[in-house]
Parts: structure tokens; sequence; C-alpha cells
């Protein structure tokens, strides 16, 4: 009995000194810990820089579930990040899309955030200064290519209803005022469409192209609220030097042509410093960029602005 004491306390020892290690399962999330952080470099303990605070980059952060997990949280917060997220779209294009994608994160604004605040910028300024960029009043769509197919709608609602199409055209207009503050976001996935189409070659993640999207829109916007005084120097001075001022048609070709050169410029050096390439693909990508925007505009987003509008009548 002594001696099988003995063996006891003896294998207690054993067990104290020299603990059994259990296999880990396979299927136990682990942690690269000689990762560094990509935003400061410092080495990675965990899912989270125990210095800056960063998150190690995954392939789930770009899976659109998790992308809409943060809109909510993205609406509603504000801080100086976006004013700084702002001025390096107009400053420095691309520097800040660059950084998102590589993981470095923390000192920039989230995307959704950071247009959110952009578009009430713009909206503002927009009503001020009487814009209707995206704003599309009933006479606009009739001249569109499907103002055919919109007024025998628009004729036959109100005939439903009892009225003329002059009345039914002011309700239109006032909702079509509202919800075209909203549907500015549909140029996101737009963008974003077309950017994939752009650098198909680099097989990136769809949710890439959608922040990139993100950044290209807010800075659209910036863009045109930049270039509103030089365009309407540029519209006073070839008044002044012509016998007969510019026509309306003719004012609203230069503001375009003025525009779309500027969003080209804009987007061809954000698309070179994010996906790399020449200067001239660039310049080539950030045409198509320029183009495809005002033709997204005319071909899709106006159509789905009176679609939204006309069903919510």
């Amino acid at each position: 009995m002594r001696t099988a004491g003995k063996l006891a306390r003896l294998r207690r020892l054993a067990l104290r000194n020299h603990p059994v290690r259990l296999p880990v399962s396979a299927t136990a999330p682990t942690v690269d810990v000689g990762a560094a952080c990509a935003t400061c470099g410092t080495a990675l303990q965990g899912p989270f820089c125990h210095h800056c605070g960063e998150k190690r980059l995954d392939h789930h952060d770009y899976h659109l579930g998790h992308f809409l997990e943060h809109a909510v949280d993205t609406a509603t917060h504000f801080d100086l990040k976006v004013v700084k997220g702002g001025w390096s779209l107009l400053r420095r294009p691309g520097l800040m899309t660059r950084e998102v994608l590589a993981g470095r994160r923390v000192p920039w604004p989230k995307p959704l955030q950071l247009f959110l605040v952009v578009n009430l910028l713009f909206v503002f300024a927009a009503h001020k200064l009487h814009l209707q960029i995206f704003n599309t009043p009933w006479r606009y769509h009739v001249d569109n290519w499907y103002g055919g197919w919109a007024a025998g709608r628009m004729q036959h609602l109100a005939a439903r209803r009892g009225i003329t199409l002059d009345q039914l055209a002011e309700q239109f207009n006032a909702s079509a005022n509202v919800l075209s503050k909203t549907l500015i976001f549909a140029f996101i996935p737009l963008l974003a469409l077309l950017l994939t189409a752009l650098f198909w070659r680099q097989r990136r993640y769809f949710l890439e192209h959608v922040v990139t999207g993100t950044h290209l829109i807010s800075q659209i916007l910036l863009v045109e609220l930049v270039m509103i005084a030089p365009g309407t120097a540029l519209i006073w001075l070839i008044n002044r030097a012509r016998a007969q001022p510019l026509d309306f048609g003719n004012r609203d070709l230069v503001a375009t042509a003025i525009i779309t050169l500027s969003i080209t410029a804009w987007a061809a050096v954000l698309l070179r410093r994010t996906y790399g390439g020449g200067a001239v693909a660039a310049t080539a990508r950030g045409l198509a960029v320029g183009i495809g925007f005002f033709w997204l505009l005319i071909n899709v987003y106006r159509p789905l602005l009176f679609l939204v509008t006309y069903w919510l009548l």
C-alpha cells in the first residue's frame, strides 16, 4: 500500500512538472504571430495590432456580408478622418484607396462614411447653387431615350387619378428632388462594375472595386464642386469674347466638357496609384471613367430615378 501511494505521488509530480499537451484541432482558429501590422509594422500577437489597433486583413473583409454589416455603424459616425480622406481624394488621389486595400485602414475614414458626408456636402451646395446634375425634373425625362414610354406611363397615371399631366409633373418633381439625393448611392456598384471590366486581368475581389468605386464617386462629387468656379469663369470669358452669349444648350455643353476632363484627370491619378500601370493606360482608364460616368448618368441613373419616383407617386 505504501508503495502504491508513493507511485501515485510520483505520478502527480511528473504530471505537474511535465503536463500533457493535447493536440490542437485543425479547425481551431490560429493567428500568424510572426506577421507584421500593415499600418505601423508592429509584430501581431492577435487579430488586432496592440500598438495602433489595426485589424489584420482577411479574405472575409472582402465578403459582401461583412461590408454591409458596418453600413449602419458607418452612417452614424463622423470624425476628422473624413476631412483627411476628402482632402486626400483631391490632393493625392489614390493614396487612401491603395492604403485601405493594403489593410492600412486605421488612419482613413470608412468608404461609406466618407461618401455619405461628401454626398451631404454636395447636396447642400447643389441646393444653394441651383445645380441639377443628379436631380432630374420631369421635362428632362421626356427628352431622354425612354421619354416616349415614360410619357405614356405618366399620362395613364394622371388619367386614372383624374388630374392633369402638369399637376402630376409637379408631384413628380417634388419626389424626384428628394429621391435624387439618395439614389446617388447607385453609382457605387455601377462604377464597381466599370472597374471590374477595366481591370479584369488583375482578378481582384469585387468588393475591392466597390471600395474604389465608393472613393471614385466621392471624388467625382468633390471635383464637381471644385470646378464650379473655374467653369463659371471660363463660360464668362467665352461670352465676353463672343458677339452673342452662349445659349443654355451650349453653356451646358461647355460645363459638361469641363467636368468630364476634370473627372478624367483626377480619376486617372487615383486609378494609377491604386491599380498600377503606366501613364497612358491610366489616362485611358480615367477617360473611360469620365465618359462612363455621364453615360451611366443618362442611360442608367435617370431611368432608375424615373422608375423609383413613378413607383412611389
